[in-house]
C-alpha cells in the first residue's frame, strides 16, 4: 500500500511571520498531508482531499485551531493560502483534484 504525501510550501508574506519574512527574505513552511492515490476515485474524494489541503494551508499561513473565525476567513482569501493550495494541487497533478480546485474558485 503506497502512500503519497503532499507538501504545501508557502513563500513569504505569511501573516504570523510577516515582519520576520521581510527582514530575512522568503520563508517556507511545510505541512504534510497524507493521502492514497487509490482514494482519488471520485469527485467527492477529491473535494475531501482539497479540504484537507486547505486546512493545512491555513495552518502554514499562521492560523491555529483557536484562531478567530474572522482571522480564518481573512487568511482563506490571502495570497499565502491561495499559493499553498495551488502549489499542492499542482504537485499532486490529479485531474479530479484539479477540477475540484477550479470548481472551488467560482
Amino acid at each position: 500500500m503506497s502512500k503519497w504525501i503532499v507538501v504545501a510550501f508557502v513563500l513569504g508574506g505569511i501573516l504570523s511571520t510577516e515582519g520576520h519574512a521581510a527582514a530575512t527574505g522568503l520563508e517556507t513552511t511545510e505541512i504534510r498531508v497524507r493521502y492514497e492515490r487509490r482514494d482519488m476515485s471520485s469527485p467527492a474524494a477529491a473535494r475531501r482531499l482539497l479540504r484537507r489541503i486547505g486546512d493545512a494551508a491555513l495552518e502554514s499561513c499562521g492560523v491555529s485551531s483557536f484562531s478567530l473565525t474572522e482571522f480564518k476567513a481573512a487568511t482563506v482569501v490571502s495570497r499565502c493560502w491561495k499559493d499553498a493550495v495551488d502549489n499542492a494541487v499542482r504537485r499532486i497533478d490529479d485531474p479530479l483534484l484539479t477540477a475540484a480546485a477550479r470548481e472551488g474558485r467560482r
